[in-house]
C-alpha cells in the first residue's frame, strides 16, 4: 500500500550548503511546486567539509591541560567550532570525471584527482544559482516537530552569528549537515587510559592538518581508509620510520610501502609500557604518537526533539527508509548519510527521490513496509553502523535502484508546461568500471609524486575502458 506525504510540502529547511545540500536544492526547484526554500549554513560560504579550517595555536591540536574521563574528548579537545577534516595537500579519492555532479563537469585542466582546492572552487560555481537560497551564519539549534498531518509540521530553530535565537516554520526539513566532523573512535582496550596518560599523542583524523607534529617520531597509525592510506603516506615522509600501521581489513587503497610496518588489528594500547598490542599476538614498544583514522560518528544535535530519539548516532543504524526518509517523520529528510560511496552522484540520487515524492510525484511505500526494509536490511548486515556502509558494488546498485524509482514519478503540469523534474545521473557500464577502477587508478596517480598535478585523465595513467559490464 502505498502512502503520500500528509500534506501539500510548499516550504522546505535544507540544514547545510555543503555538496548534498546544493543538490537537494536545485532537485527541488526543478519540481516547480515548493514556493520558499531556504539554506540554513553554518558558515560564511558554501562547501561544507570541503572548506579548510587551520586549528589555531599548535599543530598538535590534543594538549589538554588537566586529563579528561575519555579518549573522545581529548581527541576533540581544542577544535575550531567549525573544524572539518580537510588537510594541506589533501586531493579527491576519486577521479573527477567519476566524482562530479551529473550536469557539472570539472573545468578542463583539472587535474584526475582534483585536489581540496579544486573541489571547493567547483562547488561555488555549483552554487551560483541556489545562493539567493542560503542564509550564512545561521546555526540550526533545534527542528521540533508539530502536527505532521498539518501544514508548517516543523518549527526551526535557527541562531544568526550573535543576534540570539528565533523560530521559522517550515512543511519539511532536509537533513544535509554531513557527517565528517566528529570522531568514531574505535573500542580498543586501554585507550581512555592512553589518552589521560598521554593527551598530547593521541590524534584523530578530524583534527590532522599537516604531519609537522610527527617529525622524528615513532607513529602508530590505525585504520584502513582512503584518509588513512593518505595520511599515512604524508606521515611517513616524516616520522621515524618505519611507521607502523595497524588495518582491520586491508583498503582498497593500500599499497606496500619500504618506509611502513604493516599490522592486523589494533587489540590495545598499553600506557605504562607504551606500547601497542595487535591481533597476532604481536606487541610494539616507545610509541610516541597515535593517530586514529577510524571514521566519523553521525551527529544530529538539533533532532533533540525526535521521538523516538535518534541514539548513539556514530554506533547505530539511523530510523531511515532507503537511507532517506524518516520512518516516523517522512517530511523530515537525511542527504547523504551512506558511507563508501560516490557522494556528489550519490546525494543527487537520493535529492531526486526526495523532490518528487514531496511533489507529489511519486509515493512512498506504508509505514510499515518501511519498516519492515529497514529490518530486513538489519538482518542482513546488523544493526550497527554498516547498515549504511554501501561499499561498491553496492554503492552502484543503490544509485541505480534511486534512479529507477524516479522514473516511476507521474509527470505533473503547470502553467508553463509539464513538469518532469531533475534526473540523476543514469550509472552506465563505463561509469561502474570507473567507480571500480578508482583505487587503482589513485595508487597509479600518486605513484607519479610530484608530475600528478599534471595528469588530467586515466588514460595517461595506462587505463583505458574495453568495453561491456563490470
Amino acid at each position: 500500500m502505498a502512502q503520500i506525504v500528509p500534506v501539500l510540502i510548499n516550504s522546505v529547511a535544507i540544514i547545510g550548503a555543503g555538496p548534498s545540500g546544493l543538490a537537494t536544492a536545485k532537485y527541488l526547484l526543478a519540481e516547480q511546486k515548493i514556493s520558499r526554500i531556504v539554506i540554513y549554513e553554518q558558515r560564511h560560504n558554501v562547501g561544507g567539509v570541503w572548506n579548510f579550517t587551520p586549528v589555531p595555536g599548535t599543530a598538535n591540536v590534543l594538549g589538554r591541560q588537566r586529563p579528561a574521563d575519555r579518549a573522545v574528548d581529548v581527541a576533540t579537545a581544542n577544535l575550531p567550532t567549525l573544524n572539518t577534516p580537510m588537510y594541506q595537500g589533501l586531493e579527491s579519492n576519486l577521479p573527477h570525471m567519476l566524482m562530479q555532479y551529473s550536469d557539472a563537469p570539472f573545468p578542463e585542466g583539472t587535474q584526475l584527482f582534483a585536489s581540496r582546492e579544486n573541489v571547493m572552487d567547483y562547488l561555488e560555481n555549483y552554487a551560483q544559482d541556489v545562493k539567493h537560497l542560503i542564509k550564512y551564519q545561521s546555526t540550526v539549534i533545534a527542528v521540533t516537530p508539530q502536527d505532521i498531518m498539518k501544514s508548517h509540521a516543523w518549527e526551526v530553530t535557527i541562531r544568526h552569528g550573535q543576534n540570539g535565537t528565533h523560530i521559522e516554520s517550515f512543511d519539511a526539513v532536509v537533513a544535509a549537515n554531513g557527517h565528517c566532523d566528529w570522531p568514531l573512535l574505535p573500542a580498543i582496550e586501554g585507550l581512555d587510559e592512553w589518552s589521560n596518560a598521554f593527551p598530547k599523542s593521541l590524534h584523530h583524523s578530524v583534527s590532522y592538518k599537516n604531519a609537522q607534529a610527527f617529525v622524528g617520531k615513532r607513529v602508530l597509525l590505525v585504520g584502513g581508509g582512503p584518509s588513512g592510506a593518505d595520511i599515512g603516506n604524508q606521515i611517513a615522509a616524516k616520522c621515524k620510520h618505519p611507521l607502523l600501521r595497524s588495518q582491520t581489513v586491508k583498503s582498497p587503497y593500500h599499497t606496500d610501502e619500504p618506509d611502513i610496518h604493516d599490522f592486523p588489528a589494533l587489540v590495545a594500547l598499553i600506557p605504562e609500557q607504551r606500547a601497542a598490542r595487535f591481533a597476532d599476538g604481536s606487541i610494539e614498544r616507545d610509541i610516541d604518537e597515535v593517530v586514529l583514522c577510524t571514521g566519523y560518528a553521525y551527529r544530529f544535535p538539533f533532532l533533540t526533539a525526535i521521538h523516538p530519539k535518534i541514539e548513539e548516532e556514530g554506533v547505530a543504524t539511523l530510523p531511515l527508509y532507503q537511507h532517506i526518509f524518516h520512518i516516523q517523520y517522512p517530511t523530515l529528510t537525511f542527504i547523504e548519510t551512506p558511507e563508501m560511496i560516490v557522494p556528489f552522484p550519490l546525494a543527487e540520487c537520493q535529492a531526486a527521490v526526495v523532490a518528487r515524492v514531496w511533489s507529489g510525484r511519486l509515493p512512498l511505500p506504508s509505514q510499515h513496509a518501511m519498516e519492515k526494509w529497514r529490518n530486513q536490511v538489519i538482518s542482513e548486515r546488523g544493526p550497527g553502523r554498516q547498515f549504511h556502509a554501501l561499499e561498491p558494488p553496492l554503492d552502484l546498485e543503490y544509485m541505480k535502484e534511486m534512479y529507477n524509482w524516479c522514473t516511476k514519478a507521474e509527470i505533473a503540469e503547470s502553467h508553463t508546461g509539464i513538469i518532469q523534474g531533475k534526473m540523476p545521473k543514469r550509472w552506465d557500464d563505463k561509469s561502474c568500471w570507473l567507480r571500480m577502477m578508482a583505487p587503482e587508478m589513485k595508487k597509479a596517480f600518486n605513484a607519479r609524486g610530484a608530475e600528478r598535478s599534471m595528469v588530467e585523465t586515466y588514460e595517461e595513467l595506462g587505463y583505458q575502458y574495453d568495453g561491456g559490464p563490470v
